[in-house]
């Protein structure tokens, strides 16, 4: 019984594909018969706007879709560069206070931690994500190992890797090029890097 039902839909399905074929086919040749009686005037005329046609209708189209993919990458931007934003506060944050001799308390660098990641995890980029994890790792060997010159180097990776999300091209941007910024003695560990 099973067989006969199997059989019947291979059937079934072969006769709509040998209709289809035939119908394209039956559609080709009267377009085709109906052209070729005409003028060779009148062919060019047609072919002339059909061309017209098709070339301003790809237009309007692709024109539509960019159009739609470039407002969907402002509207990404829009939502990432305050999150962005955030973040480079808080290091320069950090900073100051090192700067002051103070140090920022544990319980503030875990929350702010904690509420980045979330945000990034939905609107960071795949290269700002892995950037952050990589830099994240980097500060706890830094602070277990009582070194935080690798962890900067990793900040820089993240910031560049934020600066690309967020639409510069960073061609020109070399390694120490954005912790000389706001690390003055950065160049005397470039010689490692």
């Amino acid at each position: 019984m099973r067989s006969l039902k199997k059989t019947f839909q291979f059937l079934f399905a072969l006769s709509i594909v040998i209709g289809i074929v035939f119908g394209i086919w039956f559609i080709i040749n009267q377009i085709w018969r109906a052209f070729s009686n005409l003028n060779d005037g009148v062919i060019a005329a047609i072919v002339a706007a059909t061309t017209t046609f098709l070339v301003t209708l790809i237009s309007i189209v692709l024109g539509r879709y960019y159009e739609r993919k470039l407002l969907i990458e402002k509207e990404m931007r829009d939502k990432k560069i305050p999150i962005y934003n955030e973040f480079i506060e808080f290091i320069f944050k950090i900073l100051e206070i090192s700067r002051k001799g103070e140090k920022i308390t544990e319980e503030e660098m875990t929350e702010f931690f904690s509420e980045f990641t979330q945000k990034i995890l939905i609107w960071g980029s795949d290269d700002v994500i892995s950037q952050w994890s990589q830099y994240r790792k980097r500060a706890v060997e830094g602070v277990s190992q009582g070194t935080n010159i690798n962890s900067m180097f990793e900040l820089e990776k993240l910031l560049i890797a934020i600066r690309k999300d967020t639409g510069h091209k960073n061609s020109k941007i070399k390694t120490g090029d954005l912790l000389r910024l706001f690390i003055n003695d950065i160049d005397n560990y470039l010689q490692d890097k």
